[in-house]
């Protein structure tokens, strides 16, 4: 694998167009600092410097595509609410092309995170709160307006992203309609879902994380590099996909497609600052990479490589094109390593 043909990949992300389907989502932040005990309960009393609202969820994924220079439209449910109007301010300075439905009594899904510490010391999350839909929300509501809006945007774009955060309502019937339209167009389909990764057969490719593999697969015991390489063969099998990236934390990641089986160490520190959003990046580089002409291996290690400039940093976050190709250059090509089936 020749650095100069990934580094040609990335320089190719430019206006790329994609679309996401998902759960768009809020990610509010309240920065403070600790002091003391509360005289009213045995807890930290935490004093705020600071609050800021970033995209998460399938917005996250938006904005990491934004960021590395595609043209992007983002379909999902909203509420009609002032946290709709923070997601389309927040979209709409980054680019992105929000086609958002806002069903009768629906509330935009809002996550909080308190992170606090003491004075010279780093923040760390203490709590977080979620706001979503109080009842699991039947899609049928709005399916065929959500299908036909979908169906548009697709005859532009080169991709589809589904990002399924399996938040609080039923979504996952209506994801799996989209992706049989963007077949049969001939578009390419990668699916990262939390829950319902085998409820998507025959799409391109899906990126699971362990946790998420496991519960697919209802995998138990000990977990090594041959078991990941082993559950992401057989959840390629089972669900006729292309290929599945696994993704593995400090461990790297599991790669497995036609073309054979390949294990990737993880690139840059082996400690992360924050894994928020990790997924995210990894889902956007990859859709991006195999949209550019990458191979799964190609776009897996364009991947690895992004998403190990997002976890040293807090939160939800992305990465330029530009600092992508400066880690791209340090990638050690030894990193990849293909395993005989």
């Amino acid at each position: 694998m020749q650095a100069k043909t990934l580094l040609q990949r990335v320089r190719d992300f430019s206006g790329r167009e994609l679309l996401v389907l998902g759960d768009p989502v809020v990610d509010r932040y309240i920065l403070g600092s600790t002091h003391r005990i509360s005289r009213e309960a045995p807890v930290l009393i935490v004093r705020e410097d600071e609050s800021e609202a970033r995209l998460g969820g399938a917005a996250n994924t938006a904005a990491n595509l934004a960021a590395l220079g595609a043209k992007v439209s983002l379909l999902g449910l909203v509420g009609d609410d002032p946290d709709r109007v923070e997601l389309e301010r927040s979209t709409k300075s980054l680019g992105i092309r929000l086609e958002a439905l806002a069903p009768d009594g629906f509330r935009t899904i809002v996550k909080t995170r308190i992170l606090a510490g003491a004075l010279h010391t780093r923040r760390q999350q203490m709590l977080r709160i979620d706001r979503g839909p109080r009842e699991p929300f039947d899609p049928k509501a709005v399916a065929d307006e959500h299908q036909a809006r979908a169906e548009v945007l697709l005859h532009s774009a080169e991709a589809l992203i589904i990002s399924d955060y399996s938040e609080g309502y039923v979504m996952t019937p209506l994801y799996r309609r989209v992706a049989e339209v963007a077949l049969r167009l001939g578009k390419p389909v990668i699916v990262d879902s939390r829950s319902s990764i085998h409820e998507y057969p025959g799409v391109t490719a899906v990126t699971p994380n362990e946790p998420e593999i496991r519960t697919a697969l209802g995998s138990v015991g000990p977990w090594s590099a041959e078991t990941a390489l082993a559950s992401a063969d057989q959840l390629r099998q089972r669900l006729g996909c292309g290929s599945v990236l696994l993704t593995r934390g400090r461990e790297g990641m599991a790669i497995v497609d036609a073309s054979g089986r390949f294990l990737l160490a993880a690139h840059g520190p082996a400690e992360a600052v924050d894994v928020t959003g990790a997924g995210d990046t990894v889902v956007a580089a990859f859709t991006l990479a195999l949209s550019a002409g990458a191979s799964t291996a190609e776009a897996a290690v364009i991947a690895n490589c992004a998403a190990s400039v997002t976890v040293q940093q807090t939160g939800a976050a992305t990465v330029s094109p530009a600092v992508l190709l400066e880690t791209l250059a340090t990638f050690d090509e030894s990193a990849l390593r293909e395993v005989p089936r």
